[in-house]
């Protein structure tokens, strides 16, 4: 499997990540000192607080996407990690965040890093994870609705196509938990829902497409390629 990404924008983010958190702590610090200090310059104080927290937030948001190793492009690919050639995997190139191109197609990936218990009972997702509220003060994201999610990125994905030169080819989404520590129970979903390396089974499995006619192909690929080159400018 052939992996192109947009390391411009997983570098810059994945140091606005680590260096935001880290100012965000110093800021805070710097409150708590003056509290001891000098507790009458309680504006400042307050200010530093106000600061360190934004900061922290934002720091742990774009870290939790972008940097370590839950990072989503990551996770992504060590999960798809033994296809062939005739794959290729797009990170943060095309409308899309994720996207496998494949030999009948494009599956857009929305991905998961949520550790604990994730189910899907009565028409809900649901996550169970000890120090949940802490996590997500942090910065790390809610499971949230992902069908959705793939509804939207999906139809991204669609409509570039249709734009570049009208291109018809089948689009489909799955929602992919990159986790270890993941427990998940899925099986009613809206969308399929893998859990890591699950999601091969299924490409190569009850998931596989059927081939696109060689001209498609190839012109998927230009498409592509041109988006990709944009991406290195």
């Amino acid at each position: 499997m052939r992996v192109i990404q947009n390391e411009r924008r997983i570098r810059t983010l994945s140091f606005i990540g680590q260096y935001a958190t880290l100012g965000g702590l110093l800021v805070l610090m710097a409150g708590l000192t003056i509290s001891f200090v000098k507790p009458e310059w309680l504006t400042v104080m307050m200010v530093c607080v106000l600061v360190g927290v934004t900061l922290s937030v934002v720091g742990g948001f774009f870290a939790d996407r972008y940097a370590g190793p839950l990072s989503r492009h990551e996770g992504l690919s060590k999960a798809l990690k033994g296809l062939d050639d005739r794959y290729t995997l797009l990170n943060y190139v095309l409308p899309a965040s994720h996207v496998l191109v494949e030999p009948g197609g494009c599956t857009v990936f929305v991905v998961k890093p949520q550790g604990g218990q994730v189910t899907f009972e009565d028409g809900r997702w649901k996550h169970r994870e000890r120090g949940k509220f802490f996590r997500q003060f942090a910065g790390q994201e809610a499971v949230g609705i992902p069908q959705v999610e793939v509804e939207s990125q999906v139809s991204k994905l669609e409509r570039w196509l249709a734009d570049a030169d009208g291109i018809e080819v089948p689009v489909r989404g799955a929602v992919v938990f990159i986790n270890p520590e993941v427990t998940l129970d899925a099986a009613g979903s809206p969308v399929p829902a893998f859990f890591g390396k699950k999601v091969k089974a299924w490409l190569r499995g009850p998931g596989k497409l059927k081939p696109l006619p060689e001209a498609t192909r190839q012109r998927l690929a230009e498409a592509i390629g041109v988006r990709a080159d944009k991406m290195g400018e």
